[in-house]
């Protein structure tokens, strides 16, 4: 129940901070690094985050007291458990215990910069939350054994977006929503403080709503389900951010191929989910042009990378220029990184907009690599044992390729990134348990 609860709130915290914003007055604030919007949200996160590293903390202790009764009762010598067999299955777990223990030794090695033990005050992530965001997360996520419990964290991220997603309609279309930020200055983002940040949210919300009107038996929650994946896709529209887009529209495809060739279930439900995405695209696009628009600016972007690669800075909105600049630099401290936000005030080179490079350039090409096999070494697993495990698993699945998808395109930022650890958690949690 403790697991439950913190991850829980990390899910719905974004309606948790509309709703303290109305208890404590914050609203119609300029989005400034200092404005109570930010530093509020700031403040939320951290609590939560204190909770949960208690939380691991307390369920880790729980597991060595319950291991040692164990083995003075026992119990450990039955056959349906097996050591080499449980260690194996905890790859993922060591594997992020490396990727935390690399970080702390590059820091070490090579003494922590301006931002490494603060955080940047905008993106407000320290090396202590990328060492966390693993051993806590993704640690308390692969706790969660049973259908039941993955499947009230999925609904509670549904509720508690259905609301702010409507309300971001209203803020658009009708009147002005005082609690949020400003979208004649940063775009569409209700609570978040960047256009793009709300774009994840809102990729992982319509990949969980849609699956979620897939696999579900009861009538109503399927329609709830199925309204919640359509408005979050309406508000996705007008977002505009186009690699949350191309994540949701990659993970329909190898939703389809899933349901045709492996599952050879609910071939028609798939079908239809990928065409009530293209038909508000293609509806939505009659009022808004973002989209189609984003799309014909990607093809000149590519365009113009192909011809002239060194001359391509405008190119994915700038995207190019900071990938390039982090590229070039990364050889100059390939092992122990530049720390966090490390080349922002020598180089004036921001966070590159791709989380693989992220890594790489703050903590060394190590850390990223370890981060990418423990994801591969998960989904791999999970995917090679699909028909074995239950369909919450898959929905998780789905959820972790869509966000590691957009994360090409995005930012590490400290109240989205704990979403992937959770999901890579609940989506391990089902093939850590059973016998495979």
């Amino acid at each position: 129940m403790l697991i439950l609860f913190v991850l829980g709130l990390f899910l719905v915290s974004p309606f948790l901070q509309m709703i303290l914003r109305a208890i404590n007055g914050l609203d119609n604030q300029p989005l400034v690094v200092t404005s109570g919007y930010v530093q509020y949200y700031q403040r939320t996160i951290q609590n939560i985050h204190i909770l949960a590293r208690f939380t691991a903390i307390l369920v880790l202790c729980w597991l060595i007291i319950y291991r040692i009764m164990c083995k003075r009762s026992g119990k450990t010598r039955t056959k349906d458990f097996q050591w080499n067999e449980f260690l194996v299955k905890l790859l993922p777990m060591f594997l992020f215990l490396l990727f935390a223990l690399s970080i702390a030794l590059v820091t070490i090695i090579r003494g922590p910069n301006e931002y490494d033990l603060t955080g940047h005050p905008y993106m407000f992530e320290s090396v202590y939350s990328y060492i966390s965001y693993p051993l806590v997360f993704f640690f308390c996520g692969m706790m969660l054994f049973q259908e039941k419990h993955r499947k009230i964290l999925l609904y509670a991220l549904l509720f508690t977006s259905l609301p702010i997603n409507i309300l971001a309609l209203i803020n658009e279309w009708g009147t002005r929503i005082l609690l949020f930020s400003d979208a004649d200055v940063c775009g569409v983002c209700a609570v978040f403080h960047n256009s793009n940040h709300y774009g994840y949210y809102l990729a992982i919300t319509i990949i969980t709503a849609a699956l979620m009107s897939v696999y579900e038996r009861i009538t109503w929650l399927k329609v709830f389900s199925a309204v919640c994946g359509g408005i979050a896709t309406i508000v996705l529209i007008i977002n505009n951010t186009l690699g949350a887009y191309l994540a949701v529209l990659f993970v329909f495809v190898l939703f389809i191929l899933y349901s045709f060739l492996l599952a050879k279930e609910n071939k028609k439900q798939s079908l239809i989910v990928m065409g009530g995405y293209l038909f508000i695209t293609v509806v939505m696009s009659f009022r808004y042009a973002t989209i189609l628009s984003s799309f014909v600016t990607l093809f000149g972007d590519l365009g113009l990378i192909i011809s002239d690669p060194l001359e391509a800075d405008s190119a994915g909105s700038s995207r190019w220029m900071l990938w390039k600049g982090t590229v070039q630099h990364i050889p100059e401290s390939p092992f122990l990184g530049f720390g966090v936000e490390g080349l922002l005030n020598p180089y004036g080179v921001g966070t590159p907009h791709n989380e693989f490079l992220q890594y790489a350039v703050f903590f060394g090409i190590q850390t990223s690599l370890l981060y990418i096999i423990a994801c591969l070494v998960i989904l791999y697993r999970v995917f090679k044992n699909c028909q074995k495990l239950d369909r919450t698993t898959m929905i998780c699945f789905f959820v972790c390729i869509g966000y590691l998808a957009s994360s090409f395109f995005g930012v590490a930022i400290y109240y989205t990134t704990p979403l992937i650890y959770i999901f890579l958690g609940m989506t391990y949690a089902e093939y850590l348990h059973i016998s495979v």
